[in-house]
């Protein structure tokens, strides 16, 4: 299948702009930039398949204080991937036998982890194109061949672009249809991402028992975890904290109704 992606990037200081940029880079920090010779960078991560068997994932993207990541946030793999990838695999539950939708998948570990987790179908969305290439590159490397691990249930797994936000998510409803659980790790850099990123989980999310897990790590642009929980809350989805850094937003049915 030939992939059509619209041309986007995602810096960290400008949600969908083109330009670089370096004003407003607080909360997070990208140190010393271009301080590497060699910009690329292996991940690896432990996975578990079932109660007694483990794989190894590698990712390949690019180290945190190089210029790619500066221009594109999702081509290395920051600290909230790992914490969701964690809480997935604690969690079985959130995926096992169902349809995830992963928003700003970057390199691909949480969506990996929730199709070893047993979900039925996993489609994994970025709408930075840079990031895209480094994403299907990792699933193809961790996904197609999975060795003498064993998934008990069928399941598949796709990368597809998704840029937040009408009429994208329209576009993308009419085609792949709503989804159980809905994940995203540090995917707000500004604020002016919240709504789009809001406005798509209400979209891709069935009701009345969909759930949107959000892992939070660095508060860029000081976006406050409150200015977050609040637009939820405006858009019927009510938040509880399981654990540091995971924020788990459900339909809130009496406010659904009310609207």
């Amino acid at each position: 299948m030939v992939n059509e992606d619209e041309e986007w990037i995602e810096s960290p200081t400008g949600w969908g702009t083109k330009e670089d940029g370096r004003e407003n880079n607080d909360g997070g920090g990208l140190p010393d930039l271009f301080a590497s010779d060699d910009p690329k960078e292996y991940f690896t991560y432990r996975i578990r398949v079932d109660g007694t068997t483990s794989i190894s994932v590698l990712l390949q993207g690019f180290k945190l204080d190089s210029e790619e990541t500066y221009r594109s946030t999702g081509v290395t793999l920051w600290q909230a991937a790992p914490r969701l990838a964690d809480y997935l695999q604690n969690h079985p539950e959130a995926c096992r036998g169902k349809s995830v939708l992963e928003l700003g998948a970057g390199l691909g570990l949480c969506g990996i982890a929730a199709h070893y987790s047993g979900a039925k179908i996993v489609i994994m969305t970025d709408g930075d194109t840079q990031t895209l290439r480094r994403l299907r590159e990792n699933v193809r490397h961790n996904c197609v061949e999975v060795g003498e691990a064993s998934i008990t249930e069928s399941n598949a797994i796709e990368c597809r672009q998704l840029i937040w936000g009408s009429p994208h998510m329209e576009k993308f409803l009419a085609e792949h249809g709503q989804f159980d659980t809905v994940i995203g790790a540090d995917v707000i850099y500004t604020q002016d991402s919240v709504q789009p990123l809001l406005d798509t989980v209400v979209c891709m999310l069935k009701k009345p028992h969909g759930q949107f897990v959000l892992s939070r790590f660095c508060k860029w642009n000081n976006v406050n975890d409150e200015f977050v929980i609040e637009a939820a809350y405006l858009r019927c989805l009510d938040c509880t904290r399981p654990s540091e850094g995971i924020y788990v937003f459900r339909w809130n049915d009496n406010r659904t109704a009310e609207k």
